[in-house]
């Protein structure tokens, strides 16, 4: 077994040094203005390597709804970066994301549309999350990076910590992978911020509610329990109210206060998903 056939360098190592990379690459490479902007492209970008190493390279056109959501993901994050070389302005940039997070979204789920009443409820909560995370991170990501990435982190492993009790390995190994590579990002502005966030970071928030899309409508996951990630989007509220100095030490202790406070309805999601689940064949345990 080589080394990249291990479990948590798939997972975890492989997508954070990517991500790490990735940011690294396009910062520099594109310069200070348009780099700062297209930095968070890494994220996803490490995401579709990750897919790639963990599942493999779907075919095209797609043959399964896993196949539609990397084909999905890669249609985002080439939106994702024209538009920040166009120098979109985020509000626009984000309703542009918001359009194509809503055609993937049908594209991926069309097999079960449209479904009995759960399923079309299950459709219209999952698009109307997408648009309220969207507009969450469009007012974070003008100031810098941080705030929407150490949101997307805590959403990221929500979501992976949801699948794994529902034992949906796939899509859990993916949103772990996806939170690493935003903690490569994380890396470059913590404690200092060095980039923006953009319409290709706000195309790597798409991404994970792509997999929230398929944990919803092809597991057995007790997927309900994922709207108790949705309190983390308001997690800098709590920040900004926390008696933390405007100094450069300040900003890097607010950085890791978020960090906490976001994380918290993420457990909470797991531990909703466990009750959920008890009794169930749907529990990983």
């Amino acid at each position: 077994m080589s080394l990249l056939d291990d479990l948590v360098v798939q997972t975890a190592v492989f997508p954070l040094l990517a991500g790490l990379v990735g940011v690294g690459l396009l910062r520099f490479a594109a310069g200070p203005a348009r780099g700062r902007r297209l930095a968070a492209a890494g994220v996803a970008l490490a995401f579709l390597a990750a897919y790639a190493l963990i599942v493999g390279v779907p075919a095209l056109p797609p043959p399964s709804s896993m196949g539609r959501l990397f084909w999905s993901a890669v249609a985002g994050v080439v939106l994702g970066v024209a538009a920040d070389l166009a120098g979109l302005e985020p509000k626009r940039g984000s309703l542009l994301v918001g359009v194509w997070l809503t055609a993937a979204l049908a594209w991926v789920a069309y097999p079960v549309l449209p479904g009995g009443l759960p399923t079309v409820t299950a459709a219209v909560v999952l698009v109307a999350a997408a648009w309220f995370a969207l507009s969450r991170t469009a007012s974070h990501g003008v100031a810098g990076a941080a705030t929407p990435g150490v949101v997307l982190l805590a959403a990221a492993l929500g979501v992976g910590g949801v699948a794994l009790v529902g034992a949906s390995a796939s899509v859990a190994q993916l949103a772990f992978a996806l939170a690493a590579a935003t903690g490569g990002l994380l890396l470059w502005n913590w404690p200092v911020e060095h980039h923006g966030w953009g319409t290709a970071g706000q195309a790597a928030l798409g991404i994970l509610v792509l997999l929230a899309a398929a944990l919803t409508f092809f597991s057995s996951a007790p997927a309900e329990a994922l709207v108790a990630v949705l309190p983390a989007f308001f997690a800098d509220r709590l920040r900004d109210r926390l008696p933390l100095p405007e100094t450069a030490f300040g900003r890097a202790a607010g950085t890791v206060a978020l960090t906490v406070i976001a994380v918290v309805p993420a457990v909470a999601a797991v531990g909703i998903a466990l009750l959920l689940s008890v009794g169930t064949e749907a529990s990983g345990y």
